[in-house]
């Protein structure tokens, strides 16, 4: 750790403080979840304090002492362009309370507003949501803009297009985060209401998202189901018999990281099969395990013979 300035996370946050961009800065906050993969530009690390104001750390490698749910001092450089983005390089810019602070008390449900529409299913926020204002839409998947210099092309600009209808640029949105709120890369996960709308289950129902139900956060799975089979029947979007999409994101996904690497379960029937037998679940029932184990801890069994 070096002898930086001290800084809380809520003089960051306040945009009437001094501007510190670009300067090598301590900060001490709460790890509200842990990144296992790597964005294109590295770990993001989302911190807050006992006010939730927030700031995500970014490191091009991952920080192997961090432990989410955890208070630490984290010193790093700020971004010279955002202020609420501090970069660290190594383990060493970080170190654990010794006594630990109590856990920041928060509910799931928070307003901010929209920044930009990243994607179909990815949205930056003006007021950041528990350290960060990059939200991926929960449950859901819509096609690939930019998967590793690739794009789904068609349907992934038209999903874009659509989002960017329901949500223009500085429209107030409700942002419910999910069980688990981030995901395996850093990203918060949420419900995004406009009004009462739920944005996540229209995507689905106009035809341009498929539900994507990663265990634990499971939330609305029925719902979504009913949805996307009444898309598919009606032919909307994706489902367009005229027109329809040649690889469903995930797969377009997997296929170019070299074949499918999580298993997936029946909700309804209570049992799972391995990654290579995915398409065996009814779309409208599948459940999607990280690991085999998560699977099993849920009370699925392992079918043996497929669905």
């Amino acid at each position: 750790m070096t002898n930086n300035l001290e800084v809380r996370i809520a003089d960051l946050v306040d945009l009437e403080n001094r501007d510190l961009k670009g300067q090598d800065i301590t900060v001490k906050g709460y790890l509200a979840g842990k990144p296992d993969e790597s964005l294109d530009d590295g770990y993001n690390y989302p911190f807050i304090d006992q006010d939730l104001n927030g700031i995500l750390v970014k490191s091009r490698n991952k920080l192997e002492n961090l432990e989410s749910g955890q208070w630490f001092h984290v010193s790093g450089k700020l971004d010279h362009t955002h202020q609420q983005e501090l970069h660290v390089t190594s383990d060493a810019d970080v170190s654990k309370f010794r006594t630990q602070l109590e856990t920041p008390s928060y509910s799931r449900q928070f307003s901010s507003s929209v920044k930009k529409v990243v994607d179909g299913d990815t949205i930056h926020l003006e007021t950041p949501v528990l350290g960060t204002t990059k939200v991926r839409f929960v449950s859901i998947d819509t096609p690939e803009t930019n998967y590793q210099g690739d794009s789904q092309g068609y349907y992934a600009e038209e999903a874009t297009r659509q989002l960017q209808n329901l949500l223009p640029e500085g429209e107030d949105v409700s942002i419910r985060v999910g069980d688990e709120a981030f995901d395996q890369y850093g990203r918060l996960l949420a419900i995004v209401r406009k009004d009462e709308q739920n944005i996540n289950m229209e995507m689905i129902r106009i035809g341009m998202a498929v539900p994507y139900f990663i265990y634990p956060n499971l939330d609305n799975l029925e719902e979504y189901g009913d949805a996307v089979v009444r898309a598919k029947e009606a032919g909307k979007g994706i489902w367009n018999p005229d027109r329809p999409i040649d690889e469903l994101p995930y797969e377009f996904r997997f296929n170019k990281r070299g074949g499918p690497n999580k298993f997936v379960g029946h909700y309804e029937t209570k049992r799972y099969v391995d990654p290579e037998k995915w398409e065996s679940i009814p779309i409208e029932h599948r459940v999607f395990f990280l690991k085999e184990k998560d699977a099993i801890d849920a009370g699925y069994e392992k079918e043996s013979s497929g669905c």
